[in-house]
């Protein structure tokens, strides 16, 4: 199965959650686009050298919005037309938010519908993340992308978890902040979370 790991916003966790999610189901790992260093690819395997990544479908030496660091570097690419890997077990990580830009005239959402790809919302709780959740599993929906779970990286809170599962009927999984230090005391805890949700064997 491939999977897509898309966030609320940027910053919000998702290469630690690919990360992790690579770890626990054994998948490879594969960046849709790139810019900036360091790679994402590289972080992923300094959790767990096991893990298997792919070159990411482009790669920019500007740490900024993908449609932005192509024009300065008047890079040739269509965000729609990049390959994803022939894996049956792969995840797939996008750049920034739902709504942040692949190239000039696409954004990462529409990479998901055009691959129909089902995916993890990632988020994290901070001033303003209710909005972005609602709008981002809104936006998911209203395109009939298959959303597997909402992913919560860092503190919880459990007046928002009942926000969001009452209008939505998805219960947050939480995600603790890792580091190499604890990564596989927070793994198996979190296996367990996600074996109470999802059946781990038919992903």
């Amino acid at each position: 199965m491939q999977i897509c790991i898309s966030g609320i916003h940027t910053d919000t966790g998702k290469t630690h959650t690919s990360a992790m999610l690579c770890s626990i189901l054994k998948y490879k790992y594969f960046k849709v686009i790139q810019a900036g260093l360091p790679k994402d690819s590289d972080k992923i395997k300094t959790f767990d050298s096991d893990i298997q990544t792919h070159p990411e479908g482009f790669f920019l030496k500007t740490p900024a919005s993908p449609h932005i660091a192509k024009k300065l570097e008047q890079a040739v690419y269509k965000g729609l037309s990049i390959q994803i890997p022939l894996e049956s077990n792969l995840i797939i990580e996008t750049a920034g938010g739902l709504f942040s830009p692949l190239d000039e005239t696409s954004f990462m959402i529409d990479f998901i519908l055009k691959n129909k790809l089902p995916t993890f919302l990632v988020g994290k709780y901070y001033l303003g993340a209710i909005n972005h959740i609602f709008l981002s599993l809104e936006a998911l929906k209203s395109r009939n992308i298959k959303i597997l779970g909402l992913i919560i990286n860092g503190e919880k809170n459990p007046e928002i978890d009942e926000l969001i599962y009452q209008h939505t009927k998805i219960k947050p999984i939480h995600l603790p902040f890792f580091n190499q230090k604890n990564f596989l005391s927070i793994k198996e805890d979190f296996k367990t979370k996600l074996e109470s949700i999802l059946n781990l064997n038919a992903l």
